[in-house]
């Protein structure tokens, strides 16, 4: 894999916004100031010798009492004022994350065949096994028997390898002798003739077709198939065995083959399986043996990877927690001067 990485950036979405605000609380402090500053209470009488009352222990603790209750009361509304003034303005978080990878083409090749459908769900768990194993490769799947279909094409999108992977196993639980289940006979559709008496497993043309849904052929990638079949060749196809293999080896794809047991009566190409695999550069493995999966792994993490230069993801999204943590702790301290005020009152009326 090549290297991915993240830059945060934060910002106002309308700093303007945040700016005619503070303005405006500016001056609505200056014209506070200034009328509190000139005031002069209505109904006021003049008191001689209000020295000596200013002079009092009581007289002085309320008038501290008033002065920390207004300075406290003031700042928590000033605090409340800034969180209120931050959510307005909308403080938002930019992540811009760099994407270049390496990267390397799968193509899962599927023989849907009647000999080798009773065994493709374990191939299909087998193949699951490889992508769970792999990281950042591209993968597709292509089922054959007589012709082939591509299922879904080159993608990163694992969890949708998965699913898709999931939807194959159902339907080749379905398969049988007597009467294939209609999920079975949608799923494998456009790889057997309409006539079934005529059915035909074609190995080599299978994996030829395989190796053709590669696509960047001028991009110099690793590339590699995991051919799963049973090797039991069934009527005549354009290609054999051999031919399959330069074919794959001269563009550079390595064959991965899992080899099925097919039916019990019959006996595919083992032996030209294995040269298939050692003539391309792949492994050769029998399903069950419980090492195949790894081996598979092991040999494309091998293979050569291109450099994949995606264009950075960038995601923007709101970030109001700072101004709603700000704009709390105002409110909160307005609450706690409130009930000071309310508290202390109650105290002087039960004293009194």
């Amino acid at each position: 894999m090549g290297l991915t990485w993240t830059v945060t950036e934060s910002g106002l979405r309308w700093p303007w916004l945040v700016a005619l605000l503070v303005l405006l609380l500016v001056a609505l402090l200056a014209a506070w100031l200034r009328i509190w500053s000139r005031r002069t209470p209505a109904g006021a009488s003049y008191v001689a010798h209000a020295a000596r009352l200013r002079a009092l222990p009581r007289y002085r603790t309320l008038v501290q009492r008033r002065q920390l209750f207004g300075v406290v009361g003031s700042f928590a509304a000033l605090v409340a004022c800034a969180g209120g003034i931050l959510l307005g303005g909308r403080v938002q978080q930019t992540d811009v994350v760099q994407r270049d990878a390496s990267s390397r083409d799968i193509m899962l090749c599927l023989d849907a065949s009647g000999s080798t459908a009773p065994w493709n769900v374990e191939v299909i768990e087998e193949l699951r096994d490889i992508v769970r194993g792999l990281q950042g490769e591209r993968i597709g799947l292509t089922v054959w028997n007589n012709s082939a279909i591509t299922k879904f094409p080159l993608t990163d999108d694992y969890g949708f390898v998965l699913d898709r992977l999931d939807e194959a196993e159902q339907a080749f639980n379905g398969w049988s002798d007597l009467l294939p289940s209609q999920e079975f006979d949608d799923y494998t559709a456009g790889t057997w003739t309409e006539n079934r008496q005529y059915q035909s497993s074609l190995v080599a043309d299978g994996l030829v077709s395989c190796v053709q849904r590669f696509d960047k052929l001028k991009t110099d990638r690793g590339r590699a198939v995991i051919f799963a079949t049973d090797g039991e060749q069934r009527g005549k196809g354009v290609f054999d065995l051999s031919e399959a293999a330069d074919y794959a080896a001269e563009r550079h794809v390595a064959v991965h083959v899992i080899a099925n047991p097919g039916e019990p009566d019959r006996e595919g190409d083992i032996d030209g399986l294995q040269a298939l695999a050692e003539r391309t550069g792949g492994s050769f493995g029998e399903l069950g043996n419980g090492g195949s999966a790894a081996d598979v792994v092991d040999r494309i993490d091998a293979l050569k990877a291109a450099e994949v230069h995606k264009p950075p993801l960038v995601q923007t999204v709101d970030e109001p927690h700072t101004g709603q943590v700000i704009a709390s702790i105002g409110v909160l301290l307005l609450v706690l001067v409130w009930a000071g005020q309310g508290l202390v009152a109650l105290a002087d009326r039960r004293a009194r």
